[in-house]
């Protein structure tokens, strides 16, 4: 499993005041990103620089949403329309949750296509009891198809 991607470590850190939990998440085997793999819709390098005289020339007219319909062709119930098209990522999407004693979840939160290697995350606690002990949880799935789930429980202190 050292090379295939996956969660090597979720670490909980309760805050002083113990309405925030920070969940330190490490992921291994994420494909690589940066520069070189298109993230972006419109890219702007094209702009002409500003003429000899020091003017800068007026901007051009950028599409960002280039070939998209205009809203009024977009369907009328549930947004825009989902490209079937698109190839299925190759990052994965990541659900951090905290659950209290009694198994309720009191904070989450939902990474899409998660790219970082390693990652702070504060969630605040809707509700949270000192000193009984929670569940911290990482799900991590790919194109809807669960790839690991880690589970950490720590006391709240």
């Amino acid at each position: 499993m050292s090379d295939q991607m996956h969660i090597e470590s979720l670490v909980p850190q309760p805050l002083p005041d113990l309405r925030r939990v920070t969940l330190n998440l490490r992921v291994v085997g994420l494909p690589p990103y940066g520069l070189g793999v298109a993230s972006c819709v419109a890219g702007l390098s094209d702009v002409p620089p500003a003429d000899r005289s020091g003017q800068a020339q007026p901007a051009p007219d950028v599409d960002l949403f280039l070939g998209a319909p205009s809203p009024a062709g977009l369907p009328d119930a549930g947004g825009p329309a989902v490209n079937d098209d698109r190839p299925p990522s190759s990052y994965p999407d990541v659900t951090l949750s905290i659950f209290d004693q009694y198994g309720n979840e009191v904070a989450g939160t939902f990474i899409v296509e998660h790219k970082e290697p390693e990652l702070d995350f504060t969630l605040h606690l809707r509700t949270f009891e000192p000193g009984a002990t929670y569940t911290a949880r990482a799900e991590m799935t790919l194109n809807d198809e669960i790839i690991q789930v880690v589970q950490v429980p720590f006391e709240l202190k």
